[in-house]
């Protein structure tokens, strides 16, 4: 019988062998979470609702939809109508979010656990760019009220083009204005 040199019998070797067992470790959690979250995101286009309405919770997660002449916004618990009529005006911008709720829970112990910091990469793949949608409208009495939600990447347009078509008044887009302003 032919002895080989292994090396994860010295110290070198260990260490070594370590890195690579943390490596297909994160690897594979990775996968995994990117799986659950690639399922999630294909078959369900929910908006991030974060501030300003009536009756909703922060962070609340829901279907934001155009019908009769209003804007809904409801969750499984609530929902709040605003007249498109009553809209002043629409602003876009984008942010860069990271993943939050039971995966993003699972990937943020996972990057602690992940020995020699590997854990970093987890937290790094996790984030993903939201379009930021701003509804300024006003009540029946008057006063200026702001919405603002979190839609996926690239359903922001759609839904201000959607608003203003519906007669909802809106300054125009930063893109309009610079092809109005070319010589």
């Amino acid at each position: 019988m032919i002895a080989l040199a292994s090396p994860a019998r010295t110290p070198e070797g260990r260490e070594e062998l370590k890195i690579i067992v943390a490596t297909l470790i994160t690897m594979t959690a990775v996968g995994s979470v990117l799986a659950q979250t690639a399922a999630t995101t294909a078959g369900n286009q929910k908006v991030r609702y974060i501030i300003g309405l009536d009756n909703m919770k922060a962070n609340d997660s829901g279907q934001l939809t155009l019908q009769d002449g209003v804007l809904r916004f409801a969750t499984g618990k609530a929902e709040t109508k605003v007249p498109i009529s009553s809209i002043d005006d629409i602003f876009l911008g984008a942010e860069t979010t990271q993943s939050g709720g039971k995966t993003g829970r699972v990937v943020k112990t996972a990057a602690m656990a992940a020995p020699f910091e590997s854990g970093k990469a987890l937290t790094i793949l996790m984030r993903t760019k939201v379009d930021i949608l701003t509804v300024a409208f006003h009540d029946p009495d008057g006063a200026v009220h702001g919405s603002i939600f979190a839609l996926p990447k690239g359903q922001g347009e759609t839904m201000r083009t959607q608003l203003i078509q519906a007669g909802a008044h809106a300054s125009p887009a930063a893109k309009e204005l610079s092809e109005r302003s070319k010589p």
